[in-house]
């Protein structure tokens, strides 16, 4: 509660001076982007002045014009909109720069196809007064016109897309790729999107969940476009998997690699202990040729795991946990621990490895030489994994030394002045 109260107080600054500084300052901006949208966009852009007056909010209407080769910024604008252009082609693009042009304390993101009911501003800006970050309208649960919404989007891959972003976030979202929401201008600073492209609002969703922003949905409903879509299914829908998957590396690999890793270890002790391997039906399966994969593979997710958790912190996307503060504050002892312990893995697994070779050679093979041999060769393996890991995280964190140095130098006192 009080860290809610200190957030709202962190605001209300921003919301009086706005008022006070400028008194002709909206409360809410309706930010619009727009490509091709000459069949709705005037329609949309009255619908949008008519919620704010049945809300009573004093608002203006920004359509961002990003590129367009019809009527769309003419129409817009006779409709009473304010019109900026961006010529950088992509959603992304479109609302970064409406942001940068916007002065209200509450923005409502809204798509300019005619499919949402702007009328309706009431049920977005509510919940921001009442302390909530962020509303996302969602279509899933609201009215759905016939032919609005392709089957396939509508029951596997919306649901898909909010399963997995709700899993990185660790906040539910029933539909994440809504083209209708409402946030605090401090909120969307918080979550600093950079994505240029229709990838914005799984970006947003992510970050708010990485960020512990208050988010909630409401239904709305949702209508048949004026004009063809531009969504292309599989070609987007890939480039917002990959999205997700790259901005949430370190959860999705350090963590399913730290499995590996404990699985591995069980396996290669398992091999050990139990010679004849373990009996599946009529065969005879050897564990430790499992622990041989999943210890050096883990170790090697685990260490792009690390390296995208320390991109995530560095890019502002999530805050740092013990290991990026370790190599962070105190990197050297950080690289140093991973590269010992990759050496002195590295040997042991050679000389295990002799051992054994000096064995065979006098024709007296160790007991449980094949549990044994996959240990050395398991050892050798990661130990080289480790210290690879210990040169690209030197490589990662020589950026902070540079941007030291330069700072340094900046800070440095001229010798030639005065």
């Amino acid at each position: 509660m009080a860290a809610r109260v200190a957030k709202e107080s962190r605001l209300q600054p921003k919301i009086h001076a706005a008022r006070e500084g400028a008194p002709d300052a909206p409360d809410v901006t309706v930010l619009i982007p727009c490509l091709n949208e000459e069949k709705s966009v005037a329609g949309v852009v009255r619908q949008a002045f008519a919620g704010l007056a049945q809300a009573g909010l004093r608002g203006d209407v920004i359509v961002v014009d990003n590129g367009s080769e019809d009527r769309t910024a003419e129409l817009a604008a006779a409709a009473g909109a304010r019109v900026i252009k961006e010529r950088r082609r992509g959603k992304g693009y479109a609302v970064q720069t409406g942001i940068r042009e916007s002065t209200g304390a509450y923005i409502v993101m809204a798509d300019g196809d005619g499919t949402y009911d702007l009328t309706q501003l009431e049920a977005l800006i509510g919940p921001l007064r009442d302390g909530y970050d962020m509303v996302i309208g969602n279509r899933l649960r609201g009215e759905m016109a016939q032919r609005s919404m392709p089957w396939l989007h509508r029951y596997v891959g919306n649901p898909l897309f909010g399963a997995l972003v709700s899993l990185i976030a660790g906040q539910r979202f029933g539909d994440c790729l809504s083209g209708l929401r409402s946030f605090r201008r401090d909120a969307w600073h918080a979550m600093a999107p950079t994505s240029p492209g229709f990838e914005l609002e799984s970006e947003m969703c992510l970050r708010a969940g990485r960020h512990g922003l208050r988010v909630t949905e409401i239904p709305v409903a949702y209508g048949v476009r004026a004009a063809p879509s531009k969504l292309r299914g599989v070609a987007h829908g890939w480039a917002i998997t990959r999205f997700i998957i790259l901005e949430s590396a370190d959860i999705i690999f350090f963590f399913p690699a730290m499995i590996a890793v404990a699985l591995g270890v069980v396996s290669l002790a398992l091999g050990i202990a139990v010679t004849r391997g373990v009996e599946v039906g009529s065969a005879h399966w050897q564990p430790v040729f499992a622990g041989g994969i999943l210890v050096p593979a883990g170790i090697g997710f685990m260490a792009l795991g690390l390296a995208a958790k320390w991109q995530a912190w560095r890019r502002g996307i999530a805050q740092p946990n013990r290991l990026v503060r370790a190599l962070n504050e105190s990197p050297s002892r950080l690289l140093e621990s991973i590269l010992l312990s990759g050496l002195l893995m590295l040997l042991a697994g050679v000389a295990l490895d002799g051992y054994l070779l000096w064995g065979w050679a006098q024709n007296e093979p160790p007991a449980r030489a094949l549990g044994l041999g996959a240990v050395a060769q398991t050892m050798m393996i990661s130990g080289l994994n480790l210290i690879v890991t210990a040169a690209l995280l030197g490589v990662l964190r020589s950026d902070v030394r540079l941007e030291e140095a330069a700072g340094t130098e900046a800070a440095a006192p001229d010798d030639d002045a005065g």
